[in-house]
Protein backbone atom coordinates (compact mmCIF):
# COMPACT_ATOMS: atom_id res chain seq x y z
CA UNK A 1 0.00 0.00 0.00
CA UNK A 2 0.91 3.52 -0.99
CA UNK A 3 1.87 5.61 2.47
CA UNK A 4 -1.76 7.61 2.26
CA UNK A 5 -3.20 4.15 1.83
CA UNK A 6 -1.58 3.12 5.04
CA UNK A 7 -2.52 6.08 6.88
CA UNK A 8 -6.01 5.64 5.99
CA UNK A 9 -6.15 2.17 6.70
CA UNK A 10 -4.62 2.83 10.23
CA UNK A 11 -7.13 5.90 10.98
CA UNK A 12 -10.22 3.39 10.06
CA UNK A 13 -8.95 0.71 12.18
CA UNK A 14 -8.43 3.44 15.10
CA UNK A 15 -12.14 4.54 14.29
CA UNK A 16 -13.65 1.50 14.10
CA UNK A 17 -11.70 0.12 17.66
CA UNK A 18 -13.42 3.00 19.10
CA UNK A 19 -17.19 2.15 17.96
CA UNK A 20 -16.54 -1.26 19.32
CA UNK A 21 -15.97 -0.21 22.56
CA UNK A 22 -18.81 1.80 22.22
CA UNK A 23 -20.80 -1.17 21.52
CA UNK A 24 -19.64 -2.95 24.84
CA UNK A 25 -20.18 0.24 26.63
CA UNK A 26 -23.89 0.02 24.89
CA UNK A 27 -24.20 -3.54 26.02
CA UNK A 28 -23.06 -3.11 29.57
CA UNK A 29 -24.98 0.19 29.70
CA UNK A 30 -27.98 -1.85 28.65
CA UNK A 31 -27.60 -4.32 31.46
CA UNK A 32 -26.79 -1.75 34.11
CA UNK A 33 -30.37 0.13 33.26
CA UNK A 34 -32.61 -2.75 33.53
CA UNK A 35 -31.16 -3.57 37.23
CA UNK A 36 -31.20 -0.10 38.07
CA UNK A 37 -34.80 -0.44 37.37
CA UNK A 38 -35.17 -3.13 38.88
CA UNK A 39 -33.58 -2.19 42.63
CA UNK A 40 -35.92 1.39 42.40
CA UNK A 41 -38.92 0.04 42.01
CA UNK A 42 -39.76 0.18 45.76
CA UNK A 43 -39.08 3.72 45.65
CA UNK A 44 -42.30 5.07 43.97
CA UNK A 45 -43.33 5.07 40.28
CA UNK A 46 -41.96 8.92 39.88
CA UNK A 47 -39.03 9.18 41.76
CA UNK A 48 -37.50 5.69 40.47
CA UNK A 49 -38.16 7.03 37.11
CA UNK A 50 -36.11 10.14 37.50
CA UNK A 51 -33.64 8.16 38.63
CA UNK A 52 -33.51 5.59 36.01
CA UNK A 53 -34.16 8.29 33.42
CA UNK A 54 -30.84 10.59 35.13
CA UNK A 55 -28.55 7.47 35.79
CA UNK A 56 -29.07 6.34 31.92
CA UNK A 57 -28.82 9.91 30.69
CA UNK A 58 -25.38 9.77 32.54
CA UNK A 59 -24.46 6.74 31.38
CA UNK A 60 -25.89 7.80 27.58
CA UNK A 61 -22.76 9.98 27.85
CA UNK A 62 -20.31 7.79 28.89
CA UNK A 63 -21.31 4.96 26.17
CA UNK A 64 -20.16 8.45 23.80
CA UNK A 65 -17.52 10.00 25.28
CA UNK A 66 -15.39 7.15 26.72
CA UNK A 67 -14.46 5.63 22.97
CA UNK A 68 -13.41 9.23 21.92
CA UNK A 69 -11.21 9.15 24.72
CA UNK A 70 -9.81 5.89 23.98
CA UNK A 71 -9.32 6.88 20.32
CA UNK A 72 -7.11 9.58 21.37
CA UNK A 73 -5.31 7.12 24.03
CA UNK A 74 -4.30 4.40 20.92
CA UNK A 75 -3.38 7.54 18.66
CA UNK A 76 -0.54 8.54 20.37
CA UNK A 77 2.46 9.45 17.95
CA UNK A 78 -0.30 9.21 15.17
CA UNK A 79 -2.12 11.91 13.15
CA UNK A 80 -5.18 13.00 14.83
CA UNK A 81 -7.14 15.80 13.33
CA UNK A 82 -8.71 18.39 16.14
CA UNK A 83 -12.23 18.60 16.40
CA UNK A 84 -13.70 22.36 15.26
CA UNK A 85 -15.13 24.17 17.70
CA UNK A 86 -14.78 27.41 16.60
CA UNK A 87 -17.52 30.14 17.47
CA UNK A 88 -17.09 32.48 14.41
CA UNK A 89 -19.59 31.22 11.91
CA UNK A 90 -20.29 31.61 8.39
CA UNK A 91 -23.50 34.54 8.16
CA UNK A 92 -24.77 31.30 6.15
CA UNK A 93 -24.99 29.31 9.18
CA UNK A 94 -28.67 29.90 9.61
CA UNK A 95 -30.08 29.30 6.39
CA UNK A 96 -27.88 25.91 6.26
CA UNK A 97 -29.82 24.83 9.49
CA UNK A 98 -33.16 25.64 8.03
CA UNK A 99 -32.64 24.07 5.00
CA UNK A 100 -30.96 20.66 7.22
CA UNK A 101 -34.08 20.65 9.25
CA UNK A 102 -36.28 20.56 5.86
CA UNK A 103 -33.86 17.75 4.86
CA UNK A 104 -34.24 15.47 7.48
CA UNK A 105 -37.89 15.98 8.45
CA UNK A 106 -38.94 15.36 5.04
CA UNK A 107 -36.50 12.19 5.17
CA UNK A 108 -38.54 11.12 8.63
CA UNK A 109 -41.86 11.44 6.46
CA UNK A 110 -40.17 9.52 3.72
CA UNK A 111 -38.95 6.66 6.73
CA UNK A 112 -42.32 6.20 8.36
CA UNK A 113 -43.53 5.40 4.78
CA UNK A 114 -41.07 3.02 4.09
CA UNK A 115 -41.52 1.37 7.51
CA UNK A 116 -45.48 1.42 7.64
CA UNK A 117 -45.53 -1.64 4.89
CA UNK A 118 -44.38 -3.79 8.54
CA UNK A 119 -45.46 -4.05 11.30
CA UNK A 120 -42.19 -2.41 12.68
CA UNK A 121 -43.39 0.73 13.23
CA UNK A 122 -45.40 -0.22 15.39
CA UNK A 123 -43.57 -2.11 17.39
CA UNK A 124 -41.02 0.93 17.35
CA UNK A 125 -43.93 3.17 18.61
CA UNK A 126 -45.21 0.94 21.06
CA UNK A 127 -42.45 -1.45 22.31
CA UNK A 128 -39.08 0.27 21.71
CA UNK A 129 -40.10 4.05 22.42
CA UNK A 130 -41.39 3.83 26.09
CA UNK A 131 -41.14 7.08 27.23
CA UNK A 132 -44.20 9.25 27.40
CA UNK A 133 -44.31 12.98 28.43
CA UNK A 134 -48.04 13.31 29.79
CA UNK A 135 -47.28 15.22 32.78
CA UNK A 136 -44.76 17.92 33.15
CA UNK A 137 -42.04 16.34 35.07
CA UNK A 138 -41.74 13.60 32.41
CA UNK A 139 -41.26 16.26 29.55
CA UNK A 140 -38.69 17.49 31.22
CA UNK A 141 -36.81 14.59 31.30
CA UNK A 142 -38.00 13.72 27.66
CA UNK A 143 -36.30 16.45 26.63
CA UNK A 144 -33.22 15.98 28.71
CA UNK A 145 -32.24 12.52 27.37
CA UNK A 146 -33.77 12.93 24.23
CA UNK A 147 -32.77 16.30 22.73
CA UNK A 148 -30.53 17.94 24.89
CA UNK A 149 -28.10 14.97 26.06
CA UNK A 150 -28.07 12.99 22.46
CA UNK A 151 -26.88 16.37 20.55
CA UNK A 152 -23.86 16.95 22.13
CA UNK A 153 -22.71 13.31 23.04
CA UNK A 154 -23.50 11.59 19.37
CA UNK A 155 -22.09 14.82 17.74
CA UNK A 156 -18.97 14.97 19.80
CA UNK A 157 -18.52 11.30 18.27
CA UNK A 158 -19.63 11.23 15.15
CA UNK A 159 -19.00 14.89 13.87
CA UNK A 160 -16.51 15.70 16.40
CA UNK A 161 -14.10 12.88 16.32
CA UNK A 162 -15.22 10.49 13.35
CA UNK A 163 -16.12 13.03 10.60
CA UNK A 164 -12.65 15.06 11.33
CA UNK A 165 -10.53 12.16 11.09
CA UNK A 166 -11.44 11.82 7.84
CA UNK A 167 -11.86 14.81 6.20
CA UNK A 168 -7.90 14.01 5.24
CA UNK A 169 -8.99 11.82 2.77
CA UNK A 170 -11.60 14.00 1.38
CA UNK A 171 -15.15 15.50 2.51
CA UNK A 172 -17.18 13.24 0.52
CA UNK A 173 -15.15 10.13 2.38
CA UNK A 174 -16.01 11.98 5.75
CA UNK A 175 -19.18 12.78 4.87
CA UNK A 176 -20.72 9.80 3.63
CA UNK A 177 -18.45 7.10 6.07
CA UNK A 178 -19.63 8.80 9.28
CA UNK A 179 -23.08 9.37 7.93
CA UNK A 180 -23.30 5.58 7.20
CA UNK A 181 -21.87 4.89 10.90
CA UNK A 182 -24.31 7.15 12.33
CA UNK A 183 -26.80 5.48 11.02
CA UNK A 184 -26.10 1.41 11.98
CA UNK A 185 -25.02 3.50 15.63
CA UNK A 186 -28.70 3.44 16.05
CA UNK A 187 -28.95 -0.14 15.27
CA UNK A 188 -33.01 0.28 14.07
CA UNK A 189 -33.37 -1.20 10.75
CA UNK A 190 -36.61 1.65 11.20
CA UNK A 191 -34.77 4.13 11.43
CA UNK A 192 -31.68 3.32 8.98
CA UNK A 193 -32.41 6.02 6.27
CA UNK A 194 -33.67 8.33 8.31
CA UNK A 195 -31.05 8.53 10.40
CA UNK A 196 -28.30 7.83 7.61
CA UNK A 197 -29.77 11.10 5.89
CA UNK A 198 -29.45 12.97 8.98
CA UNK A 199 -26.02 11.91 9.18
CA UNK A 200 -25.56 12.94 5.58
CA UNK A 201 -26.97 16.70 6.27
CA UNK A 202 -25.19 17.35 9.59
CA UNK A 203 -22.13 16.23 8.33
CA UNK A 204 -22.47 18.61 5.68
CA UNK A 205 -23.65 21.37 8.16
CA UNK A 206 -19.99 20.77 9.71
CA UNK A 207 -18.19 20.77 6.46
CA UNK A 208 -19.61 24.40 5.58
CA UNK A 209 -19.42 26.32 9.30
CA UNK A 210 -15.80 24.77 10.18
CA UNK A 211 -17.86 23.73 13.53
CA UNK A 212 -19.10 21.21 15.84
CA UNK A 213 -21.77 23.95 17.47
CA UNK A 214 -24.44 24.52 14.36
CA UNK A 215 -24.19 20.38 14.27
CA UNK A 216 -25.29 20.78 18.07
CA UNK A 217 -28.25 22.98 17.48
CA UNK A 218 -29.40 21.40 14.31
CA UNK A 219 -28.98 17.78 16.45
CA UNK A 220 -31.17 19.10 19.22
CA UNK A 221 -33.65 21.11 16.66
CA UNK A 222 -34.22 18.12 15.19
CA UNK A 223 -34.79 15.74 18.34
CA UNK A 224 -37.02 18.34 20.27
CA UNK A 225 -38.92 18.64 17.34
CA UNK A 226 -39.85 14.93 17.90
CA UNK A 227 -40.41 15.46 21.62
CA UNK A 228 -42.70 18.39 20.77
CA UNK A 229 -44.78 16.39 18.64
CA UNK A 230 -45.07 13.45 20.85
CA UNK A 231 -46.05 15.95 23.72
CA UNK A 232 -48.99 17.45 21.14
CA UNK A 233 -50.35 14.30 20.35
CA UNK A 234 -50.31 13.23 23.70
CA UNK A 235 -52.27 16.10 24.88
CA UNK A 236 -54.54 17.57 22.09
CA UNK A 237 -57.64 16.17 20.57
CA UNK A 238 -56.44 14.47 17.47
CA UNK A 239 -57.34 16.74 14.66
CA UNK A 240 -55.85 19.45 16.67
CA UNK A 241 -53.08 17.58 17.07
CA UNK A 242 -52.55 16.89 13.28
CA UNK A 243 -52.86 20.80 12.72
CA UNK A 244 -50.49 22.11 14.95
CA UNK A 245 -47.98 19.15 13.83
CA UNK A 246 -48.90 20.13 10.07
CA UNK A 247 -48.34 23.46 10.56
CA UNK A 248 -45.11 22.96 12.39
CA UNK A 249 -43.57 21.26 9.81
CA UNK A 250 -45.30 22.86 6.91
CA UNK A 251 -43.03 26.25 8.30
CA UNK A 252 -39.78 24.22 8.66
CA UNK A 253 -39.78 23.20 4.95
CA UNK A 254 -41.01 26.27 3.92
CA UNK A 255 -37.97 28.05 5.85
CA UNK A 256 -35.95 25.35 4.25
CA UNK A 257 -37.11 25.95 0.86
CA UNK A 258 -36.32 29.30 1.04
CA UNK A 259 -33.10 29.13 2.25
CA UNK A 260 -32.20 26.66 -0.35
CA UNK A 261 -33.21 29.07 -2.49
CA UNK A 262 -31.41 31.60 -1.22
CA UNK A 263 -28.17 30.07 -0.91
CA UNK A 264 -28.13 28.58 -4.37
CA UNK A 265 -28.79 32.10 -5.42
CA UNK A 266 -26.12 33.68 -3.96
CA UNK A 267 -23.73 31.06 -4.84
CA UNK A 268 -24.27 31.67 -8.63
CA UNK A 269 -23.93 35.44 -7.81
CA UNK A 270 -20.57 34.81 -6.65
CA UNK A 271 -19.80 32.53 -9.15
CA UNK A 272 -20.59 34.66 -12.26
CA UNK A 273 -18.49 38.00 -9.80
CA UNK A 274 -15.50 35.50 -10.69
CA UNK A 275 -15.53 34.93 -13.90
CA UNK A 276 -16.90 39.06 -14.15
CA UNK A 277 -13.66 40.07 -12.44
CA UNK A 278 -11.33 36.85 -12.35
CA UNK A 279 -9.88 35.52 -9.26
CA UNK A 280 -6.79 38.08 -8.90
CA UNK A 281 -5.71 38.73 -5.31
CA UNK A 282 -8.98 36.61 -4.12
CA UNK A 283 -8.61 34.02 -1.62
CA UNK A 284 -11.25 31.32 -2.89
CA UNK A 285 -12.64 28.03 -1.20
CA UNK A 286 -11.34 25.05 -2.10
CA UNK A 287 -13.16 22.51 -3.80
CA UNK A 288 -15.88 20.33 -1.21
CA UNK A 289 -13.74 17.08 -1.94
CA UNK A 290 -10.18 18.73 -1.36
CA UNK A 291 -8.12 15.80 0.03
CA UNK A 292 -5.15 15.90 1.72
CA UNK A 293 -3.95 12.54 1.11
CA UNK A 294 -4.44 11.19 -2.52
CA UNK A 295 -6.44 8.13 -2.93
CA UNK A 296 -9.40 6.90 -5.78
CA UNK A 297 -12.60 6.72 -4.59
CA UNK A 298 -12.54 2.73 -4.99
CA UNK A 299 -9.59 2.39 -2.69
CA UNK A 300 -11.61 4.58 0.15
CA UNK A 301 -14.19 2.36 -0.18
CA UNK A 302 -12.16 -0.91 -0.12
CA UNK A 303 -9.54 0.22 2.89
CA UNK A 304 -12.95 1.42 4.84
CA UNK A 305 -14.28 -1.86 5.48
CA UNK A 306 -11.20 -2.81 7.27
CA UNK A 307 -11.77 -6.35 9.75
CA UNK A 308 -12.50 -4.06 13.15
CA UNK A 309 -15.10 -1.75 10.83
CA UNK A 310 -16.99 -5.00 9.53
CA UNK A 311 -16.75 -6.60 13.04
CA UNK A 312 -18.75 -2.91 13.69
CA UNK A 313 -21.24 -3.13 10.94
CA UNK A 314 -22.03 -6.97 11.55
CA UNK A 315 -22.45 -6.72 15.34
CA UNK A 316 -25.09 -3.91 14.31
CA UNK A 317 -26.72 -5.86 11.51
CA UNK A 318 -27.46 -8.29 14.05
CA UNK A 319 -28.68 -5.87 16.63
CA UNK A 320 -30.74 -4.70 13.85
CA UNK A 321 -31.78 -7.91 12.37
CA UNK A 322 -32.98 -9.51 15.69
CA UNK A 323 -34.90 -6.30 15.99
CA UNK A 324 -36.60 -6.91 12.94
CA UNK A 325 -37.85 -10.06 13.51
CA UNK A 326 -39.44 -9.77 17.15
CA UNK A 327 -41.39 -6.63 14.99
CA UNK A 328 -42.61 -9.44 12.55
CA UNK A 329 -43.95 -11.62 15.42
CA UNK A 330 -45.38 -8.12 17.52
Amino acid sequence: MTPSETKYRDTVNRLAIALLCFEGLFLITGGVSGLLALLTQSLGTVTAEVITELAGGLMYCVVFVVPVFLFYLISKNKPVAPMRLELSLPRETPLYIFMGIAVITGAAYINSYMVSFFNYGVFFDEVLWDQPVTTNYQLVLALLTTAVIPAFVEEFLFRGLILSNLRPFGNTTAVVGSALLFGMMHQNVGQLFYTTVAGLVIGYLYVKTESLWPCILLHFVNNFNSVLNSTLAERLPVERANLAIGLIQGAFCLLGVLSALHLMLSQKDHRRAVLAEGCFERQLAPHFDYAEEELSPRRRVRLFFSVPMIVFFAICVVQMGGLALVSLYY
